[in-house]
């Protein structure tokens, strides 16, 4: 099956082959691949293309899509063979308590599958990408979470708006005061989002723990790895292809 999840900044795509069972354990990718997402329509013809061949090459014939950018949902849907939605209208391996599902993002559905297929009940993931999202399954129940801009598009947003700045790409360094604006501008954005990540998790945690922290997504590597995590994020377990496993998990049981 092709795997596929669609960004606001990034598209991934994998393939996976079903091993016995689909329990996230199992749930390992034969090749996968990142690419900017389109933001016009030759851009998205292109991604579809690229996603034809990629599927033919390996011989596939149906495909999950777990997207955030409508245009691109429905392109990929009508596109591609077998296609089925990774989204809130799958078969769930959790309970539901929200307000309106069908406008929460396919992404924090996949998030959430993945953990429950992970065997777990209590779970807050924390999915780094454009915005960073918090989402909080308690006791099998996807209860809801926070959604806040990711660092680098707070960085971005920050160097556009401001007359005398530009944007930057937040980078990992010590809490020192810098004597010039780019540095101010790169450590600074860098660590009120780090220290906002790890502070709400935090928070989330003292209010509604315990639970089982992962952490996700193309930002997560501000938070550093397992050999070299950011304080704080010692316990919590990483892996940057969270959200496709969970939208292999979606996609496999819509497709039974």
């Amino acid at each position: 099956m092709l795997v596929v999840d669609v960004g606001n900044t990034r598209t991934s795509a994998a393939v996976w082959t079903p091993l016995g069972t689909i329990a996230t354990g199992d749930i390992l990718f034969r090749e996968f691949a990142h690419r900017p997402t389109p933001r016009d329509a030759s851009g998205r013809a292109e991604l579809l293309g690229a996603l034809l061949a990629f599927a033919r090459r390996h011989g596939l014939r149906c495909a999950a899509v777990a997207s955030v950018v409508p245009e691109v949902t429905t392109l990929l849907m009508a596109g591609l063979p077998g296609a089925v939605a990774a989204d809130h209208t799958a078969p769930l391996p959790f309970a539901l308590a929200l307000a309106e599902p069908a406008a929460t993002g396919a992404d924090r559905f996949c998030d959430m599958a993945a953990a429950a297929g992970a065997g777990l009940r209590d779970a807050l993931v924390v999915d780094m990408g454009t915005a960073t999202t918090f989402n909080v399954l308690r006791a099998g129940v996807f209860v809801g979470g926070l959604i806040a801009p990711g660092a680098s598009l707070a960085a971005g947003a920050l160097g556009e708006r401001a007359a005398r700045l530009h944007p930057v790409v937040p980078a990992p360094g010590p809490a020192d005061p810098q004597p010039d604006t780019h540095g101010a501008l790169v450590a600074g954005c860098y660590l009120v989002g780090v220290h906002g990540v790890v502070g709400t998790a935090a928070a989330l945690l003292a209010r509604h723990g315990p639970l089982d922290v992962v952490l996700t997504g193309g930002q997560s590597v501000l938070l550093g790895d397992a050999a070299s995590p950011f304080p704080g994020t010692e316990r919590w377990r990483r892996d940057p292809l969270w959200t496709l496993r969970g939208a292999a998990l979606l996609g496999a049981a819509a497709l039974r």
